[in-house]
């Protein structure tokens, strides 16, 4: 696949992210998939595909719409993609859950294989709530 291919790839996934369509989200990628999103919240860690793709439906849980990305600058050379986007996403009690995202994509075959997720975690910690610390 070309950068164009692996964009198209991406922002397809991406947007399926958006709307809770996991069916989309598996199809685009590994069936060995992981999922990476940066300490300080409650979605961090290191996630195998089928975990990842189960817990979607929580960040939409108090939402009032989907999950809307705007796709800023976006680069990639060989099997990688790297795409800066901001997102806005509704929420039921009238906030709004707009957070600024940096994702790092890895494509083997055409499909979507790891991914890792860098955005703000203290803004994720005001809407989503913070990790629960307890041993």
């Amino acid at each position: 696949m070309n950068r164009e291919q692996h964009e198209q790839t991406a922002k397809a996934f991406l947007d399926a992210l958006g709307r809770g369509d996991t069916d989309t989200m598996s199809r685009l990628s590994t069936e060995d998939l992981t999922w990476w999103i940066m300490p300080g919240n409650k979605f961090s860690g290191t996630h195998a595909k089928g975990p990842y793709l189960a817990a979607i439906p929580t960040l939409f849980e108090n939402a009032a719409g989907h999950l809307v990305l705007d796709y800023g600058e976006i680069t990639g050379e060989a099997d990688r993609l790297a795409i800066v986007a901001r997102g806005d996403l509704p929420m039921k009690d009238g906030r709004h859950y707009r957070n600024t995202y940096h994702f790092l994509l890895h494509f083997r075959n055409g499909r979507i294989a790891r991914g890792q997720e860098f955005t703000d975690s203290l803004h994720i910690n005001e809407i989503f709530g913070a990790p629960d610390t307890a041993a």
